[in-house]
């Protein structure tokens, strides 16, 4: 059968025929593991000898032709419309059926089921008719694997299929297409993946009721955040959701079902909890000191985030799920784009202990502890939509953003849950990992830095090193290394200058040497 971890080297050795396409989809069909699929199409086939492979799909023939790699298979290749296609591989048939419709996939139901590989890739790219395709593998006792493409970057298809198959299921796309690729095992039906030592906490109430509500706020309408919220309700780790009795229903209508048991709701109102009490002295203190906030970020609004320490404080305690891990997700984190929801296993498969954010911009030290002027603008040097940390490390960073938002609170300062945190990290830094993006790469580069890399070299990197913190600086320059070679031409040379300083200042020679090996 296949294998769970496969070598992106080894699928890249494959060799395919430009030949075996239209000249216009050469590039496509050439394409790297990790940027197109064809190469893995290819792979696959390799895995098996002497049988039939369906590829369900045809469209220009790409598929089918990868398919057919190993010539000893046959590919039976289905579409509605074969008008598309031009190049024929002997080894393929081509069959302009309908395959959903009943009565042809009763005639082709044996071999269906016989088939140890079936590739799934169809227009409109809804996910509906998928799944019930996979439905019908499933209640047939189908013993092989469907590959499945585009499960990422459509939302119907994360939320109609990929969320929903509760069989066992790999996120292939590290050496498949860009736009997600996903391999579905029916072997053993029995064998379900688990992410049992992690607790996500997610949280959902009306902000437009609260007195405060801004203009802003009001003309959202009701669905505003809970019509982004299906990325989050489908998380396959343990989910503990906090949300006001009216609003239940709605949010455990998006959990998957074979997610029910590993989901726990608090029902509460928001007033009731001790810090929102703090209202109206915030809502004094920003009279007091008129700086510029965010029409949107209320009192309220603020208090909500700060609810977040509150609300993980109380399920470590109660540990639900036995969990030693936990994790803070945005109810609506898809908003921050298709990516972060691509990326959360493999974030959360690392295990990190320490208080793990992202570092988004630089704040330097003397004006963070200068809260006249730090307040004065929304200055939020790190991202709190999403973040983790083993339960020790989260007792401890929930303790003192606690403290610190009753410290500014009674200095008259107060706009952010995010701009606490540079107050906490430079008082506690050995607390913190961090790791570097922006807003949209929350998740996405949490192992490392694979999407827009410029961000951490001029936000953190360049504003570290203008202000002479070189640990912050390099730890940056050390975090966005192994991405080298993308790294924009225009930076690159700033790039050099602020790694080898730093490390020169710190007395890194393991990191020049390193810098020396990258050069040549």
């Amino acid at each position: 059968m296949w294998k769970s971890k496969i070598d992106i080297n080894e699928v890249n050795n494959i060799i395919l025929n430009k030949d075996d396409v239209n000249p216009e989809d050469v590039s496509e069909y050439l394409g790297e593991a990790s940027v197109e699929h064809y190469k893995l199409l290819a792979w696959l086939s390799t895995q098996f000898n002497n049988v039939e492979i369906f590829d369900i799909g045809t469209h220009k023939g790409a598929s089918s032709s990868a398919l057919s790699y190993n010539s000893s298979n046959r590919v039976l290749s289905f579409d509605i419309n074969l008008s598309k296609l031009s190049k024929r591989k002997p080894n393929c048939e081509y069959f302009e059926q309908n395959l959903w419709d009943p009565e042809v996939i009763k005639l082709w139901k044996d071999r269906i089921l016989e088939s140890p590989l079936i590739f799934l890739d169809i227009d409109p790219h809804e996910g509906i008719i998928e799944y019930d395709f996979y439905t019908w593998l499933k209640n047939n006792n189908y013993k092989g694997i469907l590959l499945l493409d585009d499960i990422w970057y459509f939302k119907n298809m994360r939320d109609n299929l990929w969320s929903k198959i509760d069989l066992n299921k790999e996120d292939l796309t590290h050496v498949g297409h860009w736009s997600g690729t996903g391999i579905v095992d029916f072997s053993d039906q029995n064998i379900k993946k688990e992410h049992d030592n992690w607790t996500l906490i997610t949280a959902y109430f009306d902000l437009t009721k609260e007195p405060d509500a801004s203009v802003d706020i009001n003309n959202r309408p009701f669905y505003h955040y809970l019509s982004t919220a299906n990325a989050t309700m489908c998380v396959e780790q343990n989910l503990v959701v906090f949300c006001e009795e009216n609003t239940k229903h709605i949010l455990d209508s998006l959990r998957p079902l074979h997610l029910k048991h590993k989901t726990k709701y608090i029902i509460c109102r928001f007033d009731d909890f001790e810090i929102v009490k703090t209202r109206e002295i915030i809502a004094r203190n920003r009279i007091n000191k008129p700086y510029h906030f965010d029409n949107r970020n209320t009192p309220s609004y603020y208090l909500f985030c700060m609810l977040r320490y509150v609300m993980i404080d109380k399920i470590i305690d109660e540990n639900p799920f036995n969990s030693t891990h936990f994790g803070w997700i945005n109810i609506c984190i898809e908003r921050m784009g298709w990516k972060n929801v691509a990326n959360l296993n493999n974030a959360l498969s690392v295990n990190r202990d320490k208080f793990s954010t992202c570092y988004i911009d630089y704040q330097p030290k003397e004006l963070v502890e200068n809260y006249h002027e730090y307040f004065k603008f929304g200055r939020c040097g790190m991202c709190s939509g999403f973040f983790t940390a083993r339960f020790d490390y989260f007792k401890q960073f929930n303790k003192l953003i606690i403290e610190s938002f009753y410290e500014c609170l009674n200095n008259g300062y107060g706009h952010a849950d995010e701009q606490l945190y540079s107050i906490v990290y430079f008082k506690n830094p050995s607390i913190f990992q961090v790791y570097y993006g922006d807003y949209h790469q929350m998740i996405t580069n949490y192992i490392s830095v694979i999407d827009n890399i410029e961000s951490p070299i001029i936000h953190v990197i360049r504003n570290a090193f203008i202000n002479k913190n070189y640990q912050v600086c390099l730890d940056g320059c050390l975090s966005v290394l192994p991405s080298y070679n993308k790294i924009p031409s225009h930076l690159l040379d700033s790039f050099l200058k602020y790694i080898t300083f730093s490390a020169e200042e710190l007395n890194r020679v393991d990191v020049l040497h390193t810098i020396k090996e990258k050069m040549l």
